[in-house]
């Protein structure tokens, strides 16, 4: 379970600031696209709250990259959209490819936020490379593949279960 297990739980991605990261040593940010950063099948441009929160992050020096399981295309537009680096098909929740990207921002994983808005791709990736995973609500948890939907139930449950969206980061020094 504990490959499953998200450091935090927050609503939306926008809840992370260049002082949030700070407060956790954290230094970058990976995230997921669909569903964390945009609406499933969204198109460019980026919604205004996303774009201020983008601008944030750059003016505190705060590198993002995208790492997602969509298409090529789909990827090169957001990323050029969001500005910055991107990579598809990217076959979370095997680790190479999200290892890959927090190389190529020049950061240790420990120091990166890696988010998402699944358990069973985002957040074991993460996990599974060292990072500080942090699991937000997905935009729209209805739409999706119809896998992904599938999938939701059961991370309910887990949720539910073991994973409350309160103290999750203080669930290590409770001794649970």
């Amino acid at each position: 379970m504990k490959l499953l297990m998200p450091r935090e739980r927050l609503r939306r991605i926008t809840e992370i600031t260049p002082a949030w990261l700070a407060e956790r040593g954290l230094e970058g940010v990976v995230a997921d696209l669909d569903n964390t950063l945009v609406p499933y099948g969204a198109a460019p441009p980026p919604p205004a709250e996303l774009a201020a929160w983008r601008e944030a992050l750059a003016a505190g020096g705060v590198p993002l990259a995208i790492v997602s399981n969509a298409k090529p295309g789909r990827i090169r537009t957001w990323a050029a959209a969001l500005k910055a680096p991107g990579s598809s098909f990217a076959a979370k929740p095997l680790p190479w490819c999200l290892r890959r990207m927090i190389a190529r921002l020049g950061l240790a994983p420990a120091r990166v936020a890696v988010v998402g808005d699944q358990l069973f791709t985002d957040v074991l990736a993460a996990n599974l490379v060292g990072a500080y995973a942090v699991l937000v609500d997905p935009l729209e948890p209805k739409r999706g593949l119809p896998h992904t939907r599938w999938v939701r139930g059961l991370e309910g449950w887990l949720l539910s279960r073991y994973f409350p969206k309160k103290g999750v980061h203080d669930r290590k020094a409770e001794g649970r």
